[in-house]
């Protein structure tokens, strides 16, 4: 989401020079959510500064540095959880693996054999990613590396699969759709600038072919997402578009794998939160102004939560969501429509690096670097925190009351958050070569 370089470089000054809670030079945020299909307690969240872990539906958190994954700097990889509990990510480094909940990791392939773009898994726990890498520049534009790599044995070897794909596209996103195992999506951009338009493809055939649908971005959207894929019917697809944080972007469907699209859902700024129901029967979208659901038949979205939403996953029963301090919650959870969440984490609670044998990089990297992370994210000190326990262990605000209120020094931190990930996205951009 490239702007111009006057805007990047004030946007980096202001990052670097903030005085207080900072990960990795910018400010901490949670922006994704994943589940562990084998246990519905189990909960990762993405943050800026690593993951954040619960096996015990949100009771309590553990940290995992980005050194322990295998990266360290402004990127935000995208992870999946496997059937059989294998934690895989696609980092800028290679496609991170572990197979022991989070304690020590490794590439398949070897550092840097495959750098995706974007990955998803299919039921079946088969992992498709993406890999689009700039690769020179061309008579029109830029060209790109573009290949799927797939692997079918829990992420123990990733292979170049499919045809070819248009150099020209930069991908965005990809996803695989649970009714159908040979059909794939993908959403990608074409030029630069002005210039730039927008693609969204389809694959019959596992990826050997595809067929690109027009796809308009309208006002300062910059690129379309793909959020889901309905379970249960292969031509529906939603899609979101993306611009910078004041930026007004769409919620689209389509009810024909891309040959046409319904705009369902405005939004004033980016909607970083996107939410289907298991049994697809019901939509979550969420932006900084709040959240929005509706009926997937209907698409009549109603106002839920306030809270401004950073991610969306939903779960079983429960939505959980990402969000700043100024709302109330880091990490969230609600019954039913999203209309009210209860606190799962605040950052001041995270207990520290995820309990691992000595021999694990997470004990090896994480545990010499947490007093560092405290004092940047703020966090109590550790006999602080034993004079704050009760009989019960440690005072956990926001657990009893609920009230959604701002957290002291946190908020003005949680207030520019969202501003800290339009910068990473534009050094993500440049860091690809555009």
């Amino acid at each position: 989401m490239r702007r111009s370089w006057i805007f990047l470089v004030a946007l980096v000054a202001v990052l670097l020079s903030a005085p207080s809670a900072r990960a990795n030079g910018r400010f901490p945020a949670s922006n994704a959510v994943v589940f562990d299909p084998r246990d519905p307690k189990a909960v990762i969240v993405r943050a800026t500064f690593g993951l954040l872990v619960t096996r015990d539906g949100g009771d309590s958190w553990r940290w995992i540095c980005e050194r322990a994954i295998g990266f360290s700097g402004m990127e935000d990889p995208t992870y999946t959880v496997t059937p059989k509990g294998t934690l895989v990510g696609g980092t800028f480094s290679g496609i991170a693996v572990s197979r022991d909940g989070g304690c020590t990791f490794d590439f398949a392939g070897g550092p840097g054999a495959h750098v995706l773009s974007d990955l998803a898994m299919r039921p079946d726990g088969a992992i498709v990613g993406i890999t689009s890498v700039y690769a020179k520049a061309g008579d029109g534009g830029s060209l790109y590396d573009n290949h799927l790599v797939v692997s079918k044995d829990d992420a123990q070897s990733f292979a170049v699969a499919g045809g070819p794909i248009d150099p020209t596209l930069l991908i965005e996103s990809i996803e695989v759709t649970p009714s159908d195992p040979v059909r794939l999506y993908m959403s990608a951009v074409r030029g630069e600038g002005d210039k730039r338009t927008a693609a969204f493809l389809v694959s019959y055939d596992d990826g050997m072919s595809w067929v690109e649908r027009r796809f308009d971005l309208v006002g300062g959207e910059t690129a379309p997402f793909i959020a889901n894929v309905d379970p249960n019917h292969a031509d529906r697809v939603y899609v979101r578009t993306a611009g910078p944080v004041d930026a007004q972007t769409r919620l689209l469907v389509t009810d024909d794998a891309g040959k046409s699209w319904k705009k369902v859902l405005d939004s004033a700024s980016p909607l970083l939160g996107f939410a289907l129901s298991p049994d697809g029967k019901r939509v979550f979208a969420g932006a900084r102004e709040g959240l929005w659901s509706s009926p997937t038949d209907t698409f009549a979205f109603t106002k839920g939560s306030s809270a401004e939403v950073q991610c969306l996953g939903a779960s079983g029963a429960l939505l959980w969501a990402c969000s700043t301090e100024r709302s109330g919650f880091v990490v969230g959870a609600s019954r039913g429509t999203g209309r009210s969440f209860d606190a799962k984490l605040h950052l001041e609670e995270i207990k520290g690096p995820l309990e691992c044998p000595p021999s694990s990089s997470v004990a090896k990297q994480c545990t010499a670097e947490w007093p560092k992370l405290r004092r940047e994210l703020g966090l109590p000190e550790e006999g602080e925190m034993r004079r704050n326990a009760g009989p019960s262990g440690p005072a956990l605000r926001g657990r009893a009351e609920r009230t959604g209120r701002a957290r002291g020094g946190f908020a003005a931190v949680a207030a520019v958050a969202l501003l800290g990930i339009a910068g990473y996205t534009l050094l993500k951009r440049l860091r690809r070569g555009r």
